[in-house]
């Protein structure tokens, strides 16, 4: 993993966060997205100890266009960005699908470019 520019989608959540933090120790260059809200809140990143030995971006895996500006020059990819709260998908079904589905759909191509 030394050397290696990794981006890890999804680094806010309590898997993603816990990630960054062994790729660090391993000598990982991170990239770690969260999805952007008004507060500007990193999520489970705002606790860990290596925030200054990374790389935090804010966007949104639905836009292309951003999963192709931060996908470049990057080695490896863990796509964990997901919407989760499954009471809420059975009310707004679509956000589920453009994130889980397309997001991923955006991301699997970027990294292919």
């Amino acid at each position: 993993m030394k050397n290696n520019t990794v981006l890890i989608t999804g680094a806010d959540g309590f898997i993603g966060s816990h990630l960054t933090e062994a790729l660090v120790k391993e000598g990982a260059n991170i990239k770690a997205l969260s999805y952007y809200n008004s507060f500007n809140n990193w999520g489970w990143l705002e606790s860990i100890d290596c925030q200054k030995d990374i790389e935090i971006l804010t966007g949104d895996v639905r836009d292309h266009n951003f999963c192709n500006r931060i996908t470049k020059n990057v080695n490896i990819v863990f796509h964990l960005a997901a919407l989760v709260a499954i009471p809420y998908s059975y009310i707004a079904p679509d956000s589920y699908v453009d994130t889980n589905i397309k997001g991923t759909l955006n991301i699997c191509k970027a990294a292919l470019a």
